[in-house]
């Protein structure tokens, strides 16, 4: 998969993609893998490329949200500054990945600070158009007919 059709990359210029590309590792895991657990060290990035995701969150595993588009991106606590996942993340079908080094992603985007800007502008709208969903998901609960953003 080009990283040019993956969400959080959008806007970012065609070499600091490339350069992003060549740390890239494709991974195939089977239905049932485990890629990472809640408050595992959070130190990879993922790219979906084929298959389905479900994050969870809490010792009742409540899901949080279901991954099945290509080029959507999960395990963001690793480059959002935590040190630990805040969800678990499950291959609910055969799946494709690519996972990206947080350390060596950073390394890159330092050297080339226009990418790096485009990514983590990308990112803060993804995080933010989430958590929208999340309160309009939430909304039914508390009888309410809109959401309200106070942050």
């Amino acid at each position: 998969m080009s990283l040019d059709k993956c969400d959080l990359f959008q806007g970012m210029n065609e070499l600091g993609r490339a350069q992003i590309a060549t740390i890239a590792v494709a991974e195939s895991h089977l239905q049932g893998t485990i890629l990472f657990r809640e408050n595992d060290a959070a130190n990879h990035l993922y790219i979906l490329c084929a298959g389905h995701v479900r994050l969870t969150w809490g010792r009742r595993g409540l899901m949080a949200r279901l991954l099945t588009s290509p080029g959507e991106g999960f395990g963001w606590a690793s480059v959002a500054g935590h040190e630990t996942y805040t969800a678990t993340a499950e291959c609910v079908f055969p799946t494709k990945v690519l996972k990206i080094d947080k350390m060596r992603m950073g390394q890159l985007l330092e050297q080339d600070p226009v990418s790096g800007l485009q990514f983590y502008r990308r990112l803060a709208y993804l995080v933010g158009r989430r958590l929208m969903d999340c309160y309009a998901a939430m909304s039914p609960l508390h009888g309410e007919g809109n959401t309200r953003s106070y942050g």
